[in-house]
């Protein structure tokens, strides 16, 4: 029997494409399950019509994307926190945060889109991507500021080190025993 699949079946193939299968398993396992449809000619011109909505879909997403990352590609985001001496921050910022001052700002961005390994617990610049598409990744500029208004002396030392560091491994080792010192 020949279906159309409508997901992705391990083994079997992708969406949208066309395999031969044994009737049972189209009839007990692919079709109960909304895996599969039978491959009529009425399913084959119906699931074609809704590919060529989808690629639409799927276009109109990537345009809206692209217009998206324009705004925000400029963006520059400040935020001032309380550190210690060391610039290193008693909190961190994390992609709420960053979501949350760029929804402030008028421009939508889910918080599972933005990249962070991890959050920013140092104070510095730093570069943040975004992921509003596959091929659409716009870079927003963060600046961590600390709450008293001024840098302590030493702590820019440490600030600008990891990022600088974190290609060669050695220099931040030389780095942390300095601190721990």
């Amino acid at each position: 029997m020949k279906v159309i699949l409508l997901e992705d079946v391990s083994s079997l193939g992708k969406m949208g494409d066309t395999v031969s299968v044994k009737d049972g398993y189209a009839r007990n396992y692919l079709i109960p399950r909304n895996l599969a449809i039978p491959a009529t000619s009425r399913n084959v011109k119906a699931h074609e019509h809704k590919l060529r909505d989808l690629e639409h879909r799927k276009e109109k997403v990537a345009d809206e994307a692209r217009s998206l990352a324009e705004k925000i590609s400029g963006v520059v985001l400040t935020f001032t926190r309380k550190s210690g001496e060391k610039g290193r921050l008693f909190g961190s910022v994390t992609n709420m945060d960053i979501a949350q001052a760029l929804a402030d700002q008028g421009l939508t961005v889910d918080r599972k889109d933005i990249v962070l390994a991890e959050p920013i617990k140092n104070l510095g610049d730093f570069d943040v991507t975004v992921k509003l598409h596959q091929s659409v990744t716009p870079v927003i500029k963060i600046t961590v500021l600390p709450e008293e208004g001024e840098i302590p002396e030493g702590a820019m030392d440490q600030v600008q080190a990891p990022e600088e560091a974190q290609p060669t491994a050695p220099e931040a080792e030389v780095t942390e025993g300095e601190e721990k010192e």
